[in-house]
């Protein structure tokens, strides 16, 4: 990835790795249940594939949330 046709894509993965962090908590928060088989969520992907991201939020209250698990 050094040669001049990458440098473009290079800029944006490295601008997407600060989003990282948020992307995972988000794909952890999102995670089925242990009695789920399946759990169906939608995902935002950038343009250029650099980062994906689960677009759901749990309705379940946090201490709830935290004591099934």
């Amino acid at each position: 990835m050094s040669s001049k046709k990458f440098t473009h894509d290079k800029r944006v993965y490295l601008g997407a790795l600060k989003f990282v962090p948020h992307a995972v908590f988000k794909l952890l928060e999102n995670m089925p249940m242990p009695w789920e088989q399946v759990r169906d969520v939608k995902v935002l992907y950038h343009v250029t594939g650099a980062i994906t991201f689960v677009n759901e939020i749990p309705w379940v209250v946090e201490p709830i949330y935290m004591a099934q698990w």
